[in-house]
Order: structure tokens, then C-alpha cells, then sequence
């Protein structure tokens, strides 16, 4: 409109934008958007319009702009437009030269510029209230595009041959599909980790490379690869039931949880989760809830060195935690955390973002928008729990447990640092399935023939922490040998005179109540030293029992037995205190340290645990324990 002359009214029939309420103000060169304050871009320019206008087939503008290529891959594009010297003069221009890989002009060798001779760059922006020189530099000395060299050009269509190679390029790069996360920084670190091993990525997306380039990469890519065909993916969607469907079908079976999100990644993160409790951390709760109890990071450390369960259960604790806003309150111990449950925002596990390929079939897309979703939710949640691992590893190693990374932070949009530094925040901890790399994997994926690759890096090394099978024989034997000493335990223990306390006659001395089946042992809350007692049928009631000490209660429901004896409890606790446990020296201890020095170090990680808990200041227990050994290294010295 500008180069001819032209108002706005004279090309309505081309002009997408009237559509959308008027004139565009603010339109890029590059991708044919329009940038003018509305939340989704739209063509500015509408190529259908314009082709039967000129009498053209449209197929002739597939690639006049570069809109056709998903923003999770424009980072190839450069941000300003990119012109050769020769083409100009010939009447040339591409938008196909602002692509990085070319150094060179396919055409004539030139090396392509950016810059007017200024020194300022070509601007991929017009804005109409700056129109007044259109397609010069604002030093009116430059111009990339003249009336002159756009209706005249000078070079021939076999000329323009290599343009070709470099289009049919951008067709396989249109259908491949990345991370799209709407945090800046975090889309920044997706696209640094990618383009540092460009050759070996599209090497394995199967899209090889528009042609020859100086420097290529020289940075392996430590990748996890995964294909298949394109009509399995289809016939998989096809048999999956919907996901109201399948909530009927769970609803039917049993309650459904409002606490879960219906979503890929929790089902995968829960099927992980469930196999690591089973098969990989089974009996390491109470080590968990140890951790809890007392952190401090040299005892940790030195149980982790001697145990290996310890260090497995060190691994789960550090993963469930980062992975589940509410992961304390529904497994240490086991419960149903209602606070929060109609309220509930799984953060870390929300589907991710993706930019679905433009190239890829209409009538498919959809089933391959949820393969890659799947695909991209099952490599997120493995690198989660492979790294809790491999700090787990370390801390065993070191003989310093550290669980700082929990408050991992990458610096959000708008910090001054542009470096990924720990971010603490002391609301919630981090999550790990939405961090960005180097915290989290980056993935592509793209139709390569009649197959969809997925490929996911950096791959970490598979940590086999699963515990062997065991047959059914041995299991039954291993049910009924601790079935026996929990019998012959409670049997033992309830034997002879015992303590028992009632509301209406107090303390008096009677005789034991005995089981007549197995009674379970139980945790029981709202006391202090948190006892282990037993409950079982007794006496047309039931009677409440204290594993290590001889009191009892009894009680109509087993809901009174329970009251009762915590009321008896909390007597005897007041009356009768237990003496605390002397404080031990860590075996992780590179030197021996002064007693009043241990003892100290023990209160302030006391103090810090009181005030702040285990997660929100993780890394404040570090540094005490560090001065702590800085300390005793001193004066051992002096």
C-alpha cells in the first residue's frame, strides 16, 4: 500500500484485518501478524486474497512470509530482517534470509546483513504512524525495499532455483513441534538448550539441513529417542475412552477423588509414584518421616552411607515432595488431606504447552497432540525422579544430606540476572515438572515418513533401585512369620497387672486385657511422644493398649478406648516425663567435635526446624551443618 500509493480502502479485499475491527497499525514483515494490542496475532495480510487478486496461484505465496513456522521454533528466525546486497539490486528479497542457518545467500554467495550502514538494524516491524519512508532505514540511507526494485525485478525464476531447496526445508520444520512455556526466561532456556546441538537434533528429527553451514555444532546430544507409526497412534486414540467417559467408568467403580486432576501427566505420575512405593521404597516410610523428625544433615547423610534404604527412602521423599503440592499430608502418614481438596491446584502436573504442527494432518492432529503430550509428561516425570536420585547418591557420598533443591528457582521475567540462580520462595516449593532446563529435559518431536519422533535430552542414566520379586509362597511365608510376632508380641506385653486410668475412677491397678486375635498396631496422634498402641475387641467393648509402657483403656466404641487413653497418656507424660535422648555424634564427622559445640549445632537446627519446617529454608540446614564442621575443624587445629 505504501510503495504504491494505495489508502486503506482501496485494498479491503486483501486485507484480513478489517475482519478483526479495522486497519492493522502495527504489522511484522517477517510473519504477516499484526501486533497492534490483540491477544492472538492475525494475518495482516490475507495470501487467498491477495492470490486471486493477482491472478495467482496461492500455493506461489506458500512461503512470501514465514507465519507458517510454530513459534516454538522461531528461534531460528532472526528477529530483524536480513537482506543480500545483490538480490537487492537485482529486486530480490526473501524473508527466507532471516533464517540463522543461512550464513550466505543461496543465490549469490553474499553474506547476508542486518544492519544499515549505521550500524542499526533493519527493523521486521512497520508501524503506520512511521510510514513516511517506507522500507528505509530511519537514516534514510539504507533501504531494503524501494518502489523500484519490488516492481522491476531483474532476475530471472531459475535464478531464484536454491530459494526452492530452502522452502521445501521449511515444509518438514513447520511440522515439528517444542516446549511452549509462557514464562520468558523459561522459553529462552528451551530454545538455548536447543540450539546449541542443532545438527545432531535435526539429525535425529529426520529433517537434515537446508544445506551446508560454517561452524557446525560440535556438542553431543545425550538424547532419549521414541517412534511410532503414524496409523498406531491413530488407532490408539481411536479405542481410548474419553475422559468423561472414564471418570464414569471410575465413578461407577468406586468414589472419585477430587484431589487428582484427569489428566495425562498425573496418570503417569501416579503409576510412578505407586511403582516406586511398592517395588523400589517399600518399608522406607518411617525413615521419611525420620528425616522429617530430626534433619539434620550429617546424621542424614551417615544413615545414608550405612543404609542404602535410607537413601532410596531420601530419593522418594525429595521427588514426591517437589512433584505434589500436598504430598506430606497424603502419604506421612497415609491420609486423605481434605484441607484444600475442593480447592485443589495441581501446579507441578498441569498439561504442558505445546505449539501442535501446522504440517500435520487436519483429521490426525488431535491423536498426535496427545501422543506428544504423553510422550513429553513421561520424560518430564523420569528426569524428576532420576535426579532425586542422583542427589540422593551425592548426599550418601558426601556424608551431607542437601534437600535445598527443592526451592530451586530460575530468575523470573524481568529480574536484572539473566543466569539460572536458586529462587527461594517460602510459600510452596518447586515443582520439577514445568522447571525449565538445566533443571528439566527439553524435547521436539516431528513427523519423519509415515512415523512421529519424539526425542527428549538431556538422557540420564537409568538408576535401578527395584527391589527383587518375590513368589507367592514367599510371600504368605513372610505375611505369616510377621503375623506370629505380632501375635506373640501382644500377647507377651498383655500379661499381668497394668495401669488403667478411667474418667470417673481414675488411676487404678488391674489386670491385663487380653486379645483374642491380632490386633494391629497404631500411631497414636495428638500426644507428644507420638506412642505406638494397640486397640482390639474386649469385654463386650474395647480396650486401648500401650505397646511399650503398662497402660490401658477402655471404652465402648473403639473411638472412647482411643480418647481415653490419650487422656491417660498426657497424665502420665505431666507426672512421669521420659528423660530426653543424649545427643550422639554423627559417624560422617570428619573430626572429633566438643561436646558443647555438638550440642549447640543440635539447637539450632532444633530452632530452624521450629520456625521455618523441613522444606522452606532447605538450605539453611546446609549452612549450619557446614559451619558446624568448619567449627570443629578449628579447633581441632587449635
Amino acid at each position: 500500500m505504501w510503495l504504491n500509493s494505495l489508502r486503506p480502502s482501496e485494498l479491503s479485499f486483501c486485507t484480513s484485518a478489517l475482519d478483526q475491527g479495522g486497519f492493522p497499525r502495527r504489522v511484522n514483515l517477517l510473519f504477516n501478524e499484526t501486533s497492534g494490542g490483540r491477544r492472538s496475532a492475525i494475518d495482516a495480510l490475507s495470501m487467498q486474497s491477495l492470490a486471486q487478486a493477482l491472478g495467482e496461484p496461492e500455493t506461489a505465496f506458500t512461503w512470501a512470509h514465514l507465519g507458517r513456522v510454530p513459534r516454538s521454533v522461531r528461534s531460528l528466525i532472526s528477529p530483524s530482517v536480513r537482506v543480500c546486497r545483490a538480490c537487492l539490486a537485482a529486486g530480490y528479497h526473501s524473508a527466507l534470509h532471516s533464517l540463522w542457518l543461512l550464513q550466505t545467500c543461496p543465490i549469490h554467495g553474499c553474506e547476508l546483513e542486518d544492519r544499515c550502514n549505521c550500524g542499526e538494524r533493519f527493523n521486521g516491524e512497520l508501524v503506520a504512524l512511521n510510514g513516511m519512508n517506507p522500507g528505509f532505514c530511519r537514516c534514510g540511507r539504507m533501504a531494503f525495499v524501494t518502489r523500484q526494485t519490488c516492481r522491476r525485478p531483474a532476475m530471472r525464476h531459475e535464478e531464484t532455483a536454491p530459494m526452492s531447496v530452502i522452502a521445501a526445508w521449511l515444509e518438514r520444520l513447520a511440522g515439528v513441534v517444542r516446549p511452549l512455556p509462557n514464562d520468558r526466561q523459561a522459553k529462552r532456556a528451551h530454545d538455548l538448550a536447543f540450539m546449541d546441538s542443532l545438527d545432531a537434533w535435526f539429525a535425529e528429527l529426520g529433517l537434515g539441513m537446508p544445506g551446508p553451514r560454517q561452524g557446525s555444532d560440535t556438542t553431543p546430544l545425550s538424547a532419549s529417542i521414541s517412534t511410532a507409526p503414524l496409523s498406531a497412534i491413530e488407532r490408539g486414540c481411536a479405542a481410548r475412552p474419553a475422559v468423561d467417559t472414564l471418570q464414569r467408568v471410575q465413578t461407577g467403580r468406586r468414589k472419585h477423588s477430587s484431589y487428582w486432576s484427569a489428566n495425562d501427566a498425573t496418570t503417569i505420575y501416579r503409576a510412578l509414584a505407586r511403582h516406586i512405593r511398592r517395588h523400589v521404597a517399600r518399608g522406607c516410610d518411617g525413615l521419611a518421616i525420620d528425616f522429617m523428625l530430626n534433619p539434620d544433615p550429617l546424621q542424614m547423610g551417615a544413615k545414608m552411607r550405612e543404609q542404602p534404604r535410607a537413601m532410596v527412602a531420601f530419593a522418594d521423599l525429595l521427588f514426591t515432595e517437589c512433584m505434589e503440592s500436598y504430598a506430606g499430608q497424603r502419604r506421612w502418614p497415609y491420609r486423605d488431606p481434605r484441607a484444600g481438596a475442593n480447592s485443589w491446584v495441581q501446579d507441578g502436573l498441569l498439561p504442558l504447552r505445546i505449539d501442535v504442527g501446522r504440517a500435520w494432518p487436519p483429521a490426525s492432529r488431535e491423536a498426535l497432540s496427545a501422543w506428544v503430550d504423553r510422550q513429553a509428561a513421561s520424560a518430564a516425570i523420569t528426569h524428576a525422579w532420576r535426579r532425586a536420585q542422583g542427589i540422593a547418591i551425592q548426599a550418601a557420598a558426601t556424608g551431607i544430606a542437601d534437600w535445598s533443591a527443592a526451592n530451586e528457582r530460575y530468575v523470573p521475567a524481568g529480574a536484572p540476572c539473566s543466569s539460572f540462580v536458586r529462587w527461594p520462595k517460602p510459600s510452596r516449593t518447586a515443582f520439577w515438572f514445568d522447571a525449565p532446563p538445566p533443571f528439566q529435559v527439553t524435547w521436539a518431536a516431528a513427523i519423519s515418513g509415515e512415523y512421529l519422533r519424539f526425542v527428549a535430552s538431556p538422557s540420564t542414566p537409568r538408576i535401578d533401585w527395584t527391589m527383587p520379586r518375590s513368589s507367592k509362597a514367599q510371600r504368605q511365608t513372610t505375611w505369616s512369620t510377621a503375623l506370629q510376632a505380632r501375635t506373640s508380641a501382644l500377647r507377651g506385653a498383655c500379661t499381668g497387672p497394668c495401669l488403667t486410668w478411667s474418667a470417673h475412677a481414675g488411676w487404678e491397678v488391674c489386670p491385663s486385657a487380653s486379645p483374642i486375635e491380632p490386633a494391629k498396631r497404631h500411631r497414636l496422634l495428638g500426644v507428644a511422644c507420638a506412642l505406638k498402641f494397640w486397640v482390639f475387641p474386649w469385654g463386650g467393648g474395647f480396650a486401648a493398649r500401650v505397646c511399650r509402657a503398662r497402660i490401658q483403656a477402655f471404652g465402648g466404641t473403639a473411638r472412647e478406648a482411643i480418647d481415653t487413653l490419650r487422656l491417660a497418656v498426657r497424665q502420665y507424660s505431666r507426672k512421669y516425663p521420659s528423660p530426653s535422648p543424649s545427643p550422639t555424634s554423627p559417624t560422617s564427622t570428619p573430626v572429633p567435635l566438643r561436646p558443647e559445640i555438638h550440642a549447640d549445632y543440635e539447637l539450632l537446627v532444633a530452632r530452624e526446624l521450629r520456625e521455618h519446617g523441613f522444606w522452606r529454608r532447605a538450605w539453611m540446614f546446609g549452612s549450619l551443618a557446614r559451619e558446624h564442621l568448619a567449627d570443629g575443624q578449628r579447633h581441632s587445629r587449635s
